[in-house]
């Protein structure tokens, strides 16, 4: 069944993306697509054919499929990162921390204030609430970076902004996260526990910049007398090191892999880097984002709760980042832009829901509101990202002319 999972979700996930590039949209809009029309559209329409006892049913459901091919698609997340970070040049990154520290702390308070704050008016336990509130404040950076790679701005002082907020955005998400499983756990809070949290996140960071930066040269120097099989699994191998090494550290396996697509960017050749990025938006970046669309839900969201919280989720982001990239010193674009670009979920949210569910402090309408407003953020971002990159640079030439 395996096979079966990987080429549907893939070949669809492909197909659509070549649709939306010839169409002159970013491909990840047409890989979510192709992942929902095998998804749940097919459910759908294989729901009015079949009987409800086919085989087919049990099968077919997202929790199933997650399963068999659950290696593949945490792969995916890394190499979408590994290839943003091979876009990107450290000292640009590093250029524009001044830029990226407030739209990430404004981008998490105020959405998670206003997921709280709903939890509350509709009746809900502190607990549950707490959840909603962090379900909305935690951006999916891999949607963020594919989106920048499709328009060519990784970059751009827009893109970088994004990114370095992103990562700054993943280290508060892991202390909200951390928070939430010691409440659920019946533990008590603790301050040292979240100053350890910070201190391993920003160590990691720091030694992987400078060690990593001083001993990969080092390490691949020799590398061109092999052969090019040879290169590519040690350069393989570096990236998943760093990637378990994130992880130690607290961080998602994608950071890790970010930031050493940066510092191999000054290594490799500009051959090995293609051959990198074509293996990876080959293959695994379409079945990632094809099994995003493939796994949404469209059961129990119409209701008010569902348009309330999937307002708050974008309005409380992008006007955060927004305000945040604003007290920086962006223009008034293009801190839109960032906070448009800091709009999407995945991952993270959805491992919340999941303990949330497992625990009942949600039960599965609100699992299924919160899944499908991580869905509908990530869907709409690359769209509006697009929008507001065209808007913010029609805006700098024009200032440049006048």
């Amino acid at each position: 069944m395996i096979f079966i999972y990987v080429v549907v979700i893939f070949s669809s996930a492909m197909l659509f993306g070549e649709i939306a590039e010839r169409l002159n949209q970013p491909n990840i809009i047409g890989e979510l697509l192709g992942g929902i029309i095998v998804g749940p559209i097919a459910y759908g329409i294989f729901s009015l054919i079949l009987s409800p006892d086919h085989s087919f049913f049990e099968y077919w459901r997202p929790e199933i499929v997650e399963s068999e091919i659950k290696v593949l698609i945490e792969i995916g997340m890394v190499m979408v990162m590994l290839i943003a970070g091979l876009g990107t040049e450290l000292e640009d990154l590093i250029a524009s921390g001044r830029y990226s520290i407030l739209p990430a702390i404004f981008g998490v308070i105020i959405p998670f204030t206003l997921g709280y704050s709903i939890g509350i008016f509709f009746d809900y336990s502190t607990i549950t609430a707490l959840f909603i509130g962090a379900s909305l404040s935690i951006t999916a950076v891999a949607v963020s970076a594919k989106t920048l790679l499709d328009l060519k701005k990784l970059r751009s002082r827009i893109g970088v902004t994004i990114l370095g907020a992103a990562i700054i955005d993943d280290v508060l998400g892991l202390i909200i996260l951390s928070v939430l499983l010691s409440l659920v756990h019946g533990e008590t809070f603790s301050f040292v526990g979240i100053l350890i949290i910070v201190l391993k996140s920003i160590g990691f960071l720091f030694i992987a910049v400078k060690l990593g930066g001083y001993l990969l040269p080092k390490i691949l120097r020799y590398r061109l007398r092999f052969g090019k099989e040879m290169r590519l699994g040690m350069v393989l191998l570096i990236v998943l090191i760093f990637s378990i090494l994130a992880r130690i550290s607290g961080l998602h396996e994608m950071i890790g892999a970010f930031i050493v697509g940066m510092l191999l960017k000054k290594v490799l050749t500009e051959g090995e880097i293609d051959n990198l990025v074509t293996w990876g938006l080959g293959f695994f970046t379409p079945l990632f984002f094809g099994w995003i669309g493939f796994a949404v839900t469209f059961s129990s969201v119409l209701s008010l709760l569902m348009a309330v919280i999937l307002a708050a989720a974008i309005i409380g982001k992008v006007l955060g980042c927004g305000i945040g990239a604003y007290i920086s010193g962006l223009s008034p674009k293009e801190s839109t832009a960032v906070g448009v670009g800091m709009n999407g979920r995945g991952a993270v949210e959805l491992v919340l829901a999941g303990v949330g569910l497992e625990f009942g402090i949600i039960q599965q309408d609100l699992f299924s509101i919160i899944v499908f407003m991580a869905f509908f953020t990530t869907i709409i971002t690359p769209i509006a990202l697009k929008m507001t990159l065209r808007s913010a640079e029609k805006d700098k030439k024009h200032k440049k002319r006048g």
